[in-house]
Parts: C-alpha cells; sequence; structure tokens
C-alpha cells in the first residue's frame, strides 16, 4: 500500500515555486535593462563624439584645399565665387561624399527641395528629431563666430584653437515646429549658434525670421555673454521646448562640441554662460573660468 502511494506522487515544482522562479528572472532582468541602455547610451555617444571629429577635421582639411580659408556658413566656394548652399556641403567632398556633393550642387540653387540622402557622419543617433525626417539634416550646428566668408584659419583664433569651439550638437528637424535641411538646404540657411546680429530662417516658415542668440563681448576686463542674458545651451529638450536659435544636446550628462583643434569635450549642463559663451568666442581675449 505504501509503495502505491509513493509511485502516485509527481516530481515537480510548486505554484509557490514558479512565483518565486517568475519574480527572480523579473527582478534580473530590471536590473539588466539600465545596464544595457547605459552601453547604448555610451555607444552612442562615442559615435557622435567621432562624427563630430570628422566634420572639424574635415574643415581643416578644406582649409588646406582652398589656401587657408575656412569653409563659409552659406558654403562659399572661393573658387567659383559662389555659395554652394551650406557649410555641411562645402565640407562634403572631405568626408567621402564627393560624388554626392558633385551631384547636388550640379543643380544648385535649382535643387533646393532637400535631399533623399542620409549621412551617417551628419547624423547624431540620439537626436529625437531624426524620428520625423533624417534625410539631408544634420545633428550638429556650425559656430557662426568662426566660420565667416573669406576668413582665414591662421588669422581667426587668438583665443586658441583648443578654447574655441567649432561645431555642436543641435537636433536637426521640428525644432520649436520648424524643419531644418543643415546639408541640403531648402530656403533656410544653415543651422549654427554664436552668430551676431542675423537670423535664422526656419524652412516651415519660409518668410518668418528668428532673432539669433549670439555672445556679446566687454572688455576691461574681457567677458562674453548671450545676447538675451541667462541662455548657453538646451539639455535633452523635448521637440516642443526645443530653441532653434540654441544648440541642444540630447544627451544628459552635456553637450559634445568639436574644438578647433580636433579635439572633441562635454560642457556640463551646468557651464556658467560666460565660460561658454567666451568658448565660442574665437577672439574675445577672455579667460576661460574653471568649468571650462
Amino acid at each position: 500500500m505504501n509503495r502505491n502511494i509513493r509511485s502516485s506522487k509527481r516530481d515537480g515544482a510548486t505554484l509557490l515555486e514558479l512565483l518565486v522562479v517568475i519574480t527572480i528572472i523579473a527582478i534580473l532582468i530590471a536590473l539588466l535593462v539600465p545596464a544595457v541602455q547605459k552601453v547604448r547610451g555610451a555607444a552612442a555617444r562615442v559615435q557622435s563624439m567621432n562624427n563630430l571629429r570628422q566634420i572639424v577635421l574635415a574643415s581643416h582639411h578644406f582649409s588646406e584645399a582652398n589656401n587657408g580659408y575656412l569653409p563659409d556658413l552659406d558654403g562659399f566656394n572661393q573658387a567659383a565665387g559662389v555659395p554652394d548652399g551650406s557649410i555641411f556641403l562645402a565640407l562634403m567632398p572631405f568626408i567621402d561624399q564627393g560624388n554626392l556633393f558633385r551631384a547636388y550642387t550640379a543643380s544648385f540653387p535649382a535643387n533646393t527641395r532637400g535631399s533623399d540622402y542620409l549621412i551617417a557622419v551628419f547624423t547624431s543617433p540620439l537626436d529625437p528629431s531624426l524620428s520625423v525626417s533624417a534625410n539631408g539634416s544634420s545633428s550638429y550646428a556650425a559656430n557662426a563666430a568662426v566660420f565667416g566668408r573669406q576668413i582665414k584659419s591662421a588669422l581667426r583664433f587668438p583665443d586658441g584653437m583648443s578654447n574655441t569651439i567649432s561645431f555642436a550638437e543641435h537636433y536637426a528637424n521640428r525644432c520649436g515646429g520648424g524643419t531644418f535641411f543643415s546639408w541640403a538646404p531648402s530656403g533656410s540657411i544653415t543651422i549654427d549658434f554664436g552668430n551676431g546680429p542675423q537670423t535664422l530662417r526656419r524652412a516651415t516658415f519660409a518668410d518668418r525670421e528668428l532673432g539669433d542668440v549670439y555672445r556679446v563681448t566687454q572688455e576691461n576686463p574681457a567677458t562674453s555673454r548671450a545676447s538675451i542674458p541667462g541662455l548657453t545651451f538646451q539639455v535633452r529638450p523635448s521637440l516642443a521646448e526645443c530653441d532653434p536659435r540654441l544648440a541642444q544636446t540630447p544627451h544628459s550628462s552635456g553637450m559634445l562640441v568639436a574644438l578647433f583643434d580636433g579635439s572633441v569635450r562635454s560642457l556640463a549642463p551646468g557651464i556658467s554662460e560666460a565660460t561658454y559663451w567666451a568658448a565660442v568666442t574665437p577672439n574675445g581675449n577672455e579667460v576661460l573660468g574653471g568649468d571650462w
């Protein structure tokens, strides 16, 4: 009798044991997901840093090929004496995009509808605005205080190339409701920051101009600030909160910028207004603060 009772019992997990196992697996997954997201974020950050490094090095190669002249915001072609459309378009032959550059510029300015091409070097993997549209766009902005028509690099950086921002992160599309076409312009000039009293134009509002936020430098001692006091750059703004007049970053830890010496660094979200705009200015004679 006892032998029959023992043989009728099944070996298996109870419901309680199963729930315990499921709970343990759920906890492990909850611990693993942030780690995976952190690794993916770090990889995207490295990719964006490499993009910025390639862009600033391309501007040096452009200068070497054009008698020391820097590319202009509108892609001014020194040889032809005409604008090619944008600084990013002008840099394309120096990032292995010469064929696309020649195909596009052959029909410029008639070709102003944007582009069907996505250029990886010009796009950040974490740019939230690229979910709207990526073609013809750039996740980076040129420092308008640096790139001016017929300006030679050797004459432009009294403050030092390692102390001057050349390119910074910037949402590519739908920033504040507007759409930018950075390398393939569509009725708008290149995305930039740090400009003088010039305006940016949004393609979706073709004739509506936005007053740019630019640096104002004062002497004795030399200090720089924003034309609208208190502004620097935005950290992870939503697309609705994005201000097209400023640079902005999708990274919570700070904004990636390329310095003109070819290096890339991150600016802390709490960087002071004076330090930030001093780094934007190539020839202001300011002393960078301890938060640089």
